[in-house]
């Protein structure tokens, strides 16, 4: 029988995990009940069917972009690596967030290739805001 070392194991344990983690992040999207579901799953209640529009990441980020890529790497997404791509955006107003009632508040879920690739929850408020998606 072929015997590991310690560094081998902790290194191929750890490649599971890591493996595991990112398998974390995918939920397969198929329209816009399926958007609904992946907010519901995150705690966020959403109130009506919502809306879809097709929009494209741009090849190149400016100042604006790379801001909201930073939102989405704070929830685990990146969206450089789908520079070019065209991506759905689905809009639902929110009803309540972990149980607590919200209002004048939107989430967004962008979808590639029935893939979530990251999204937001925008204040409508004059004042606004945004966070990542929980």
């Amino acid at each position: 029988m072929k015997r590991f070392s310690v560094k081998a194991a902790i290194i191929a344990v750890s490649a599971v995990i890591a493996a595991a983690a990112s398998c974390g992040n995918t939920y397969t999207i198929k329209g816009a009940e399926d958007a609904a579901g992946f907010l519901l799953s995150r705690g966020v209640e959403v109130s009506g069917g919502g809306s879809c529009k097709t929009v494209t990441v741009p090849s190149e980020f400016g100042e604006v972009y790379e801001r909201y890529n930073e939102l989405q790497k704070q929830a685990g997404y990146d969206l450089s690596g789908y520079a070019s791509r065209e991506a759905e955006v689905y809009t639902f107003r929110i009803a309540a967030v972990n149980g607590r009632p919200s209002e004048y508040t939107e989430a967004h879920v962008m979808v590639c290739d029935s893939i979530v690739i990251g999204g937001d929850i925008a204040s409508l408020s004059p004042d606004g805001g945004m966070a990542p998606l929980p």
